[in-house]
């Protein structure tokens, strides 16, 4: 399977994730490809009225992992523009999906330190509705 396809795969798996855990999911339809005149974020979720803005990154072994700027800040206002918040979901190889503040290089002690998806999810759960 190409990489392409493996992240593909990973995003969908992702998006059942939080579609089981009762949150309105959606893949960007071209997240990734370069396609689109306007930026597509990998994944958006809406959470008890949150909006969650996610650019996913995996990587199969540790090592510093670099975003593109540009990408960062489109990322950052598409979340902005849809009045919500944008963050990256990180995952090295068998390790669990984090979840980090939008920052151009993420380092291993960054990815130890940020709640894993599961925790996340549950805070935002565990809050009270407006």
């Amino acid at each position: 399977m190409n990489t392409r396809r493996k992240g593909v795969e990973r995003e969908r798996k992702l998006a059942n994730y939080f579609w089981e855990r009762g949150c309105a999911v959606l893949r960007g339809c071209s997240s990734g490809g370069g396609v689109r005149r306007r930026f597509v974020p990998d994944l958006i979720a809406i959470c008890r009225g949150r909006v969650l803005v996610f650019e996913v990154k995996y990587r199969s072994r540790h090592a510093a992992l670099h975003v593109e700027r540009e990408r960062l800040e489109k990322l950052l206002e598409f979340a902005r523009r849809a009045g919500g918040e944008a963050y990256l979901l990180v995952k090295y190889s068998r390790g669990p999906w984090r979840v980090l503040s939008p920052a151009e290089v993420v380092r291993r002690d960054d990815y130890e330190t940020a709640p894993e998806l599961r925790a996340f999810l549950e805070s935002i759960a565990s809050q009270r509705l407006v």
